[in-house]
Order: C-alpha cells, then structure tokens, then sequence
C-alpha cells in the first residue's frame, strides 16, 4: 500500500478557470472549506454488505453518513469531475444523466446536461432528470447539506471527498458499491494503488530535489500539507519547498522563493504561464531551476481531480523530478 500523506485540492478544468481566471480563487476557497469539514472514505466501508449481494446496499461515505440504496441506480447525477470520470472508469458511464459545468473528461460528458457549478448545484435541473442517485463532493460536503439535498431532489445522495491519495483510491470501491459494481470498484482501486506504487519504487532511493509548484502567479501561490499536488510532490520523489507552510494553498514569496531555490520549478497548467514567461520576471533568471532549464508545465487536472486519473498526474510529476528513473 502505497502511504501518502492527507491532501484535497479543488477541480478545476480549462472550460471553468482558463476562461475565467479568477474563478481559481473561489474553487481554492471551496476546497479549503471543505477540507475542514469532517469525514474521508474509510476502511470500514468494505465490510458493509448487501443482503444477497445486490440491494439494498449501505454505504458510509465521506461525511459519515450510512447511506442506504435500496435499488440500483439507473439516473446518475455528479457534482465533481472527479466522479464523473470514476463512474465511467467504472463501465457505468451511460447511467450518468448530469455533469457540473466543470466536466470536460470524457469529451462525451460535454453533451451532458448541466446540473450545476462549484458554488451551486441546480436542484430544478436534478429533479427534471429523474437523478435518483446525486454524488456530490466540496462545499456540499457536510451531513447537513447532503440531507438537505435529499428532501429537496428525491435521491440518494452520497458525498465522496477523499482527502488523500490513499482514500482516492478508496472512493473507487465506495463509489463501485454504491452503483452497483463492486467487483469493479474494487479492481479500479487495486489499479490505482498499483500506479502509485510503481511511481513510488520508480523513483525510491533516489535523492530527493526540491520542488516548488507555482499555482498561481499574482499573488505567488503555491501548494503545500493538505493539498494533493503536495501529495504528489512526496510520492514522486520531490520536497516541496513550501511544506514548512503548514497551509494547503498559501501565499508564498518571491524573496523567500529565491532564498529557497528550489531545484525544479513546476508550472500548474491553469495559471497559462510558460516557462519563458517565467524566466522574464524580475529576480527569476537567478532561481537555479530556471538557469539549469528545470522548468515544467504540469497538467494539473491530472493532479487536481481525485478520481482514476490522479496516478497520471503523480507521474507527470515523477518524470519531470526525475527523468532518470522513467528512461527520459
């Protein structure tokens, strides 16, 4: 089992943040106010069983809630990227009938009908498609919430809000539980442990480099304990720099930047920056990253969103830290 530390980050994709870019402030605010709600998917879920198997099947999900199901859902809404793409990783894509204005993967969710957006989710429109199950994630994430959307749609609702690698991979079996794929939730998650497992032996021994991602640029902000991309940082082989922070997202700056000078530089995609770019600003062309040419643009979709992908993104990172131990 592959051991990270806990982390969240908010979802973000080019159809919602590069054509807005400051909606990236809200989406970290969301996250981080999600993050100190309570919950996470546990271990315990697995030894909750269905009478012969099928329904009714109980679930806890990531608010502590014991969510019971009592048929198999035919109408799925998603409230997160992240499980839309883990409902259809999970072979069950055609029963999803809402997506949030953030979905862009697969491109067939594009054609969905919108159901809401980070801030809000459209009750009208849930209830207008039949959703008889709602999986939501974030500013939902509370139990108080999570009821309120029962009484008002009719549907389950299971709220799924990993706060590490390790439980991202566990939301594969809770979600495979809850829509009637077990046996595949439960392959998915052993798929996802083993990528990240490869990574870890990949790059293990190996010395470590300090990293630091830039989120964003004006204000400097970065990753730090908390936040997936730290998680992934640590698995990938790296120290982040701003681990000392203490904070998921905190303002960092350029003096403290320069001061640290971290070994590699690693531009989060959303931002739109270019390593050029990079080297332009003042103080910059001395940082030790931008003379050495360590300068990488990451995907941070990959990173960002808590679902089947998340192991490409870990990678990315790996490669760019590390080419060396991926034959680069």
């Amino acid at each position: 089992m592959v051991r990270v530390g806990e982390a969240t980050f908010p979802e973000r994709s080019p159809r919602s943040v590069r054509r807005v870019p400051a909606a990236l402030f809200s989406l970290i605010l969301l996250a981080l106010l999600a993050a100190c709600g309570p919950g996470a998917v546990g271990t315990q879920d697995r030894q909750e069983t269905t009478a012969s198997g099928g329904y009714p099947v109980t679930v806890t999900d990531s608010v502590g809630r014991r969510v019971t199901i009592e048929s198999e859902p035919q109408r799925i809404a998603s409230m997160a990227p992240s499980l839309t793409e883990t409902v259809f990783a999970l072979g069950e894509g055609e029963k999803v009938v809402g997506v949030t204005t953030a979905d862009d993967y697969p491109p067939e969710v594009r054609e969905l009908p919108e159901i809401g957006d980070f801030q809000q989710v459209n009750v009208e429109k849930v209830i207008e498609l039949d959703a008889d199950l709602l999986l939501v994630s974030f500013e939902y994430s509370t139990r108080e919430r999570a009821e309120e959307l029962e009484e008002e749609t009719g549907a389950d609702v299971l709220v799924v809000n990993p706060k590490s690698l390790k439980e991202v991979a566990g939301s594969m079996e809770l979600v495979g539980r809850a829509i009637g794929v077990p046996g595949r939730g439960e392959r998915l998650r052993e798929r996802l442990e083993g990528e990240l497992g490869e990574i870890s032996e990949a790059v293990e021994g190996r010395p470590r480099p300090t990293v630091f991602y830039e989120l964003w640029h004006d204000p400097l902000q970065t990753v730090g304990p908390g936040s997936f991309i730290h998680d992934a940082i640590v698995l990938a082989g790296g120290r982040n720099i701003a681990a000392s922070t203490g904070k998921a997202y905190p303002t960092y700056s350029v003096e403290t930047l320069i001061r640290k000078d971290p070994d590699y530089y690693l531009l989060g995609s959303a931002a739109g920056v270019s390593p050029e770019e990079l080297e332009e600003r003042p103080g910059y062309s001395a940082l030790s990253a931008v003379r050495k040419g360590r300068v990488a643009v990451v995907n941070d979709d990959l990173v960002t969103r808590p679902g089947p992908r998340i192991a490409k993104g870990v990678r990315q990172i790996a490669e760019a830290i590390h080419p060396e131990a991926f034959g680069r």
